[in-house]
């Protein structure tokens, strides 16, 4: 039985037009994804990759990057910023890119103290290869061409996402929202799928411990959190970063057991997440692998993801910033 699940599991999932927001496990690697209030929030340009292949063993690929670019302006406060991102899913290769544009202006609260808010405009292209599906009365019909009179076409539209952050040399509190105009994603002519609202709250420390000033340790532990919700499903993502320059390590879980089960009897588990990553001057580059704690545990073959990031600073600067976000960089 569970092999038939998994088999008819990629079909479901390019059928169901409805869909999540993109995920990945090093999430503080592609920053402007989990909030747009993040674009620019270092001294220097960045550049950043992630490449997620979840799930490998099961029929279908579900495969997704992201590719963005953003800076910091002094003069006006504001950072500025541009992401493109592709997701692919199933066997008939659900594709769904999307091209963003971001904004972000920070203001001081304190001395020690700062908040930014960011705006995210992105334009999405959502399409199938209906030819890898089977449908239904393909079978009933010894394998005939489908009887589907409305099929699926390139569905496009425009997407806005907004996000807040407040934080000081030690600590951060983000929110965001992404999808708020829940644009319409449906792939049939005749059909209508709007895409839901995702509400995000995430939130972290960083603690030195070699009795340094946060900024200046080379040795510490971020502990942090991160909880998401969508339409009826939620997550949280707990854990912590060891950093002993340039190495880092992190773990983390992610499921909210106890609390919620979305079948009775079984467990909101998804994955226990190891990472590592190296710090090389400007270069970052970061693996993770998450392992599979639900029933699929010996299916799915898990999820890698790979991350790469590498920061541009310019030689003379009029003035600096003179805090930085304090949240990891995987």
């Amino acid at each position: 039985m569970k092999k038939l699940l998994l088999f008819l599991f990629p079909a479901m999932i390019c059928l169901e037009s409805a869909a999540q927001h993109f995920q990945f496990t090093q999430f503080y690697a592609a920053p402007m994804h989990l909030n747009p209030a993040f674009t620019g929030d270092n001294v220097c340009s960045r550049v950043s990759t992630s490449y997620r292949d979840q799930w490998p063993s099961v029929t279908g690929k579900f495969v997704t990057y992201a590719v963005s670019y953003d800076t910091y302006l002094n003069t006006v406060n504001s950072g500025f910023g541009f992401m493109v991102m592709n997701d692919r899913s199933g066997s008939g290769n659900l594709q769904a890119l999307s091209v963003s544009g971001l904004y972000s202006y920070e203001v001081t609260l304190t001395k020690y103290w700062f908040a930014r808010a960011g705006l995210q405009a992105s334009y999405v292209a959502r399409s199938i290869n209906i030819n890898n599906l089977l449908f239904g009365d393909q079978i009933a019909r010894g394998g005939n061409v489908t009887t589907i009179e409305t099929a699926p076409e390139i569905r496009s539209y425009f997407d806005v996402s907004t996000g807040a952050l407040v934080y000081s040399q030690k600590y951060w509190f983000g929110f965001a929202a992404h999808h708020i105009t829940s644009p319409d994603q449906a792939l049939t002519t005749n059909g209508e799928s709007g895409l839901p609202t995702e509400f995000s709250v995430h939130m972290g420390g960083k603690f030195p411990l070699d009795n340094m000033a946060p900024f200046k340790s080379t040795v510490f532990i971020t502990p942090a959190f991160h909880y998401k919700a969508q339409h009826k499903f939620d997550q949280v993502d707990i854990g912590f970063y060891y950093t002993n320059k340039p190495l880092v390590l992190g773990l983390w879980y992610r499921g909210i057991p106890g609390f919620k089960a979305y079948v009775p009897g079984y467990a909101n588990n998804d994955a226990i997440s190891a990472l590592i990553g190296l710090t090389i001057e400007r270069l970052k580059v970061g693996y993770s692998y998450d392992l599979t704690i639900s029933r699929l545990v010996n299916r799915t073959g898990g999820s890698h993801e790979i991350s790469l990031g590498y920061e541009f600073c310019k030689l003379k600067k009029k003035k600096k910033k003179p805090i930085l976000i304090s949240c990891p960089k995987f």
